[in-house]
């Protein structure tokens, strides 16, 4: 979320905040991640707060989709709960921008609960799930699987972009039950993700708590519960674990199984005009080694020092 000109332009950064991490974000062959919030210039917001003093609602205006352009994205997530904040409106000029901007997109059920990318000669399928009225949803699972099938052999890599879990800065660990949050069913997701790979996904990322959470192999294809806050402008907390997170790198063979990846650690500071950066002290990957091994025991996984992630015996 690069920074949102609702209710007025002070919550807008003063320069694209993605540029100083771009080497970093441009180094992989698809590039990948969630975009809370619509890019758009609708005047009136369609969603409703109880308190409008700490209402969360996010328009970044037209241009903003070529900043995500210019960091290399070949596609970014619309499953999630700020997706509908200027209603079917702010969404279709959304799409209307990235389709322009050439980045891909999914996660909307009605009309693009998936997508199919191709580039450099492989099949990128991916699959947008939240929580809300507007997309396919966690507590679906049934109904994903059916997509999952449906596109499988039409892609070589079959991803699920899922947003769920509860938020804040308690919520690093995943609890295998449901989480609620603000009165709301955010599903489990840990029974979700491996019903996804059970049906055919190799690969399962997930975003929505706004912290970072461990991460884990399940029939040899990798899950991230969720990846964070990695750049988020303006009113958001980046408290604690809330301003660390990891630019995921991830190799997988031709089956899709998981070969190795890599954690770079990235934090954001209010010292810092909030704008990501490289983290020398690489926090977040001190936090997932913890976290991974606390939550997923026998996982085979290992995230070493350096930040590499790997097999065990490998």
């Amino acid at each position: 979320m690069l920074g949102s000109d609702y209710p007025n332009r002070s919550g807008l950064p003063k320069h694209n905040i993605l540029h100083t991490l771009a080497d970093s974000l441009k180094t992989g062959h698809f590039l990948l991640g969630n975009m809370e919030g619509v890019i758009t210039n609708a005047p009136t917001p369609e969603k409703k707060c109880a308190d409008p003093g700490n209402c969360y609602v996010f328009r970044m205006p037209p241009g903003t989709e070529n900043f995500f352009k210019q960091a290399g994205f070949d596609f970014l997530s619309l499953a999630n709960n700020h997706s509908g904040d200027f209603g079917n409106q702010g969404l279709k000029q959304t799409m209307e921008l990235l389709d322009k901007a050439g980045i891909h997109y999914a996660g909307i059920k009605t009309h693009y609960p998936y997508t199919i990318i191709k580039k450099g000669g492989i099949r990128y399928g991916i699959i947008g799930v939240g929580f809300g009225w507007r997309h396919l949803r966690i507590n679906q699972q049934q109904l994903v699987a059916n997509h999952i099938k449906k596109i499988r052999d039409s892609t070589d890599i079959l991803m699920v972009f899922f947003h769920g879990g509860a938020e804040g800065d308690t919520t690093e660990h995943v609890p295998r039950k449901s989480e609620q949050f603000h009165g709301e069913n955010r599903g489990n997701v840990y029974a979700f993700a491996r019903s996804c790979v059970d049906a055919g996904a190799d690969l399962v990322l997930g975003s929505g708590p706004h912290v970072t959470r461990g991460i884990e192999l399940y029939k040899n294809k990798l899950i991230a519960y969720s990846l964070g806050n990695y750049a988020t402008y303006g009113s958001i907390s980046l408290r604690g674990p809330m301003g660390i997170a990891p630019i995921l790198k991830i190799r997988v063979n031709k089956k899709g199984d998981f070969v190795n990846g890599r954690i770079i650690s990235t934090m954001q500071l209010p010292a810092n005009d909030h704008t990501p950066r490289l983290d020398p002290a690489k926090k977040v990957l001190t936090r997932m080694q913890h976290l991974s091994k606390k939550d997923f025991p026998e996982s085979p996984l290992t995230i070493t020092q350096k930040g590499d992630i790997i097999i065990k015996n490998f």
